[in-house]
């Protein structure tokens, strides 16, 4: 998944914020932790990109920033956090929603490319795509029209939370 992780964390992001009202979090803080989250996983690509080339290639995923282990380890760690301060906490819901976004980076990536779901226990990739997407453009596979419809889907709530912010000013005014 190229296009798709940011608008999926500002979806999850906004979906969930109404979750968060009792820990006075900034709505725009919270969306901002929320697609930052989203693309963390692929901070490997810094170390990816700018390894010694005398090493072994390897691709990104095979780096801890995409163990779905990691993932889980620091959501169940934020999710305990955040039920302490029964939803109270603006550092908890942050955390909360920073790592559940960058798990759901990691089942995106499971539907376009391979992930290791076992590692570090086993060197097995997983993947929805099959050997027949091989040679297929990527703007022509099915999985470019779950990016497609995630992009959609965010610009639809953003434009709606857009006209609801419109409406309750000219409302006051």
């Amino acid at each position: 998944m190229i296009f798709g992780h940011l608008p999926a964390g500002y979806i999850t992001s906004k979906l969930l914020l109404k979750k968060f009202k009792n820990s006075s979090v900034n709505a725009n803080v919270f969306i901002f932790w929320g697609m930052f989250g989203a693309i963390a996983p692929d901070s490997d690509l810094f170390y990816y990109l700018l390894r010694d080339p005398s090493q072994p290639q390897h691709h990104h995923h095979k780096y801890v920033t995409h163990f779905p282990i990691f993932w889980l380890t620091l959501l169940l760690i934020s999710l305990l956090w955040l039920l302490l301060y029964h939803r109270r906490s603006q550092k908890a819901a942050l955390s909360f929603i920073f790592t559940l976004n960058g798990f759901i980076h990691i089942v995106l990536d499971t539907i376009t490319s391979h992930i290791l779901w076992l590692a570090p226990f086993m060197d097995k990739p997983f993947s929805l795509i099959t050997n027949s997407s091989k040679g297929v453009s990527y703007f022509t596979h099915w999985t470019f029209a779950l990016e497609i419809f995630l992009i959609f889907f965010a610009l639809f709530l953003w434009l709606a939370s857009s006209i609801k912010k419109t409406k309750q000013k000219n409302s006051i005014t």
